[in-house]
Formats: structure tokens, C-alpha cells, sequence
């Protein structure tokens, strides 16, 4: 198995950074071993690709404010792609660490 890094992700519309719907398409190589009673395991798997389709908030309900943000960067990030779209400032004109709305959690 090849580790990837997850990125992280903030709505800049809710501050939500907790909660996302996260839909991607990936490319697998694996080796299939059957038991000789016909039981299947996978073993040596390797992702070959992975795409982020969409990213949506779960408190918001929609992609429009949803930013990448890096490890370093915890302040900003770049857009997500396949999201409804990003906004155009990832700070939010906001300075600091965002804090998450109280202990409430929307579902659509």
C-alpha cells in the first residue's frame, strides 16, 4: 500500500472544519490471491491515480467556500477542484485560526 497524504479542508462560508463530503476516483493495481476454497484476499495493493472530484460541506450543504488548506498554511489554501467553486479569497478576509461553530452538527 502507497501512503498518501489527505489534504485538509475549511469552508469559508461556516468555518466548518471538521465535516465534508469527500467523492474521488482512483486507479488501484492489486494482486488477487484466491484460497484454494475460493476465498478472496487482496494483498499488495498500489494506487496508481487519485482525483478529488468534489468536496461539499455538511454543515453549508454546497462546495462554493470549500479551500484546501496545508499543514503549514492553516490560514489559506487554494481552491478545491470539481467543488461548485472556490472562493475567490481563501483567508476570508479573516486573520488567525478559524474556529468551528459550537458542538452542533447540520446534516443535509
Amino acid at each position: 500500500m502507497v501512503p498518501m497524504d489527505e489534504p485538509r479542508y475549511r469552508c469559508d462560508g461556516c468555518g466548518n472544519v471538521t465535516r465534508f463530503d469527500v467523492t474521488t476516483s482512483q486507479t488501484t493495481k492489486a494482486f488477487h490471491h484466491y484460497t484454494v476454497g475460493g476465498e478472496l484476499e487482496v494483498e499488495e495493493a498500489t494506487v496508481l491515480s487519485r482525483h478529488v472530484d468534489e468536496v461539499v460541506c455538511r454543515w453549508c450543504g454546497h462546495g462554493r467556500s470549500v479551500v484546501e488548506i496545508g499543514e503549514a498554511d492553516e490560514g489559506g489554501g487554494a481552491g478545491v477542484e470539481g467543488g461548485a467553486g472556490a472562493s475567490p479569497d481563501p483567508g476570508g478576509g479573516a486573520s488567525g485560526e478559524r474556529e468551528e461553530p459550537g458542538a452542533h452538527s447540520r446534516t443535509p
